[in-house]
């Protein structure tokens, strides 16, 4: 019996068919993500644009994003929609691999998630070629992926009301207020 491949959903920034956010997208995604996920044995790769089934394209780009064994999330220019494609894959807890253009500012909640960054140009491609394909090779698809922020603010909430229920709530108050302090960015003078 032969071996079924791997599925990967793309969340990337995608835009008008010939705008330059499109064009770049894509471009990593055929030049990049595409052949390297191959090369490793995944035969269903897609990014939302390339779904041609009948049907809801909200629930099929949900339904890939919990389901699929690997998410690529392309953070490039923070778009609302791959962050909140994003954070549905942290919910289930797991495999992502973040990429971004080198430029793009990552927002508080995700900076600190490793991610690859890359130039957009032809050296840039080899780049990220190099390092995208080391990522892909060190994914382990039968652990849960927690470290991330919502399965931490998850947890870090069941621990709270756990120590309150059983009667350590000034232990509760304080761990919340170290968190709150650790969690609040800070303004630069």
């Amino acid at each position: 019996m032969e071996e079924k491949g791997k599925r990967c959903f793309i969340i990337t920034p995608i835009g008008n068919v010939n705008s330059d956010i499109f064009r770049k997208a894509k471009g990593v995604i055929e030049s990049v993500i595409k052949p390297i996920l191959e090369k490793n044995r995944f035969d269903d790769i897609k990014p939302a644009y390339e779904i041609v089934e009948s049907g809801m394209i909200g629930n099929q780009i949900i339904n890939r994003i919990i389901n699929d064994d690997l998410v690529i999330a392309n953070l490039t220019g923070n778009n609302p929609n791959v962050m909140y494609e994003l954070a549905i894959r942290h919910v289930v807890a797991k495999p992502i691999i973040h990429i971004c253009e080198n430029g793009t500012i990552l927002p508080f909640d995700i900076k600190d998630n490793r991610t690859i960054f890359y130039t957009n140009d032809m050296l840039g491609v080899q780049e990220l070629k190099n390092e995208f394909e080391r990522f892909v090779k060190r994914v382990n698809f039968s652990i849960e992926y927690k470290d991330n922020p919502i399965y931490n603010a998850i947890q870090m909430d069941i621990l709270l009301r756990k120590m309150e229920d059983e009667g350590r709530k000034t232990e509760a108050v304080i761990l919340q207020k170290i968190l709150d302090e650790v969690s609040t960015p800070k303004k630069e003078n």
